[in-house]
């Protein structure tokens, strides 16, 4: 275990101020016009034909695939109260539509196919929709040649699949030939997932142990005060983000509500997650640590921390409804006080780096770690302690083993070579 060095704290920006695999192949529609560019010998058209009429869609927009209003415009009814009841329905339809995706997948989409119609640009290519397929098969080539990983060539394409089917078109990449393409690319520049580091129980506390936990008392100075509750908020980061093995955005958002106290210890409730869009949420019991442990101990942490931060009242109890409205985590201002938003879920990696930095961990393990180390440094670690990987699962909210597995990192193992030093050491 790497030493404490002088007492820190993470203070950054807030205390201041996936696509996966391409989906199997849509069944080509029953009939296509006979002149479509793209059919096939016997007139089969394999992508770019309409699933449903629509207006084409303007490059660059992420228009829905039903118009509404197009659609009203020949079926208004006589009544004008009717009318405006109807056209308050189509804006919640239009919204329900955009709420379908996460914003943050919007925006990978949107980056996605702003280079895709950029690489277009280049050799004049038509960008579409619809995009013929041999556009695609050569910008894949393209990625390829630029070194680009299989995951980021899969978003890319997605970006483009999504496209087409906000048109209401048929993605080129559904056709056959291009997954075929895709195989090809996927067997010669695949290459291992190594994600990023897992932090293991001895990093995490010398981590810990460069934390201030000793309160400086009330006519501390402020910058001593400010550094305490900046601690304090930083062992409830590490802790509840390690032991709840919760993704950062899950952390960074948490409310103070979310948690329950029991005689066993906090009850977490993750009302929503990346895998759980539609809220049906689920809960995570962090125990109370055992007293030689007392530094691992989130509910120890956590409750600190609401102490100090005045929040302490704001854990759920049973018949009060949750409102999510104050965060467990925020930042803290210059006068030392605790702000009223929440942190963002980059200050958890922040967090991570910074501390890691202060517990003496060079440049290059440092550069390895993110807020995702907290999680994969749980499940690695309840691997080596012997727990069912179904249970492992349950924690980290996946609905397989599959998933989980990429969570588990290789533990450090040098038993064999340290027995060889020692055989070396009776040389000597």
């Amino acid at each position: 275990m790497t030493g404490p060095a002088t007492p820190t704290t993470a203070a950054g920006a807030d205390d201041l101020a996936s696509a996966g695999p391409l989906p199997a192949p849509r069944p080509p529609a029953a009939a296509g016009p006979a002149a479509h560019p793209d059919a096939g010998p016997a007139g089969e058209v394999l992508h770019g034909e309409l699933v449903e009429p629509a207006p084409p869609a303007v490059p660059g927009t992420a228009s829905t695939r039903l118009d509404l209003d197009r659609w009203l415009a020949t079926h208004q009814p006589r009544d004008d109260a009717a009318l405006h009841r109807l056209r308050d329905l189509a804006a919640d339809v239009a919204g329900y539509a955009q709420s379908s995706r996460a914003a943050q997948t919007v925006r990978k989409y949107d980056t996605g196919w702003s280079a895709f119609t950029d690489w277009c640009a280049q050799f004049e290519f038509p960008a579409g929709p619809p995009t013929a397929v041999e556009v695609v098969a050569l910008y894949l080539a393209q990625l390829a040649r630029d070194g680009l990983a299989v995951s980021t060539m899969d978003g890319r394409l997605a970006a483009i699949r999504d496209r087409h089917l906000d048109a209401g078109l048929l993605p080129p990449t559904d056709d056959p030939r291009l997954r075929r393409i895709r195989d090809g690319v996927r067997r010669v520049h695949g290459r291992p997932v190594e994600g990023v580091s897992a932090i293991g129980l001895p990093l995490l506390a010398a981590m810990l142990a460069t934390l201030p936990a000793d309160d400086p008392g009330p006519a501390a100075p402020l910058p001593a005060r400010r550094a305490y509750l900046a601690a304090l908020r930083d062992r409830c980061l590490l802790t509840v983000g390690y032991l709840a093995a919760l993704r950062r955005e899950e952390l960074a958002g948490l409310p103070v509500d979310h948690l329950e106290l029991a005689p066993e210890g906090l009850r977490l409730l993750v009302a929503r997650s990346k895998t759980d869009p539609t809220g049906t949420g689920r809960r995570v019991d962090l125990p109370w640590a055992p007293p030689e442990v007392a530094w691992l101990c989130p509910v120890r942490a956590t409750l600190a921390w609401l102490d100090a931060a005045g929040r302490r009242d704001h854990l759920h109890r049973p018949g009060r409804p949750r409102t999510g409205e104050i965060p467990l985590l925020s930042g803290i201002t210059l006068g030392g006080q605790v702000r009223t938003t929440a942190l963002t879920d980059r200050h958890v990696a922040r967090t991570v780096k910074a501390v890691a930095t202060a517990a003496g961990q060079p440049a290059e393990v440092v550069d390895q770690l993110a807020g995702h180390s907290l999680r994969a440094g749980f499940a690695t670690a309840a691997e080596a302690a012997g727990v069912p990987r179904s249970v492992i699962s349950r924690v980290l909210g996946h609905a397989t083993g599959t998933t989980t597995d990429r969570y588990i990192r290789h533990t450090f193992d040098g038993a064999a070579q340290q027995a060889v030093y020692a055989l070396a050491a009776d040389l000597v």
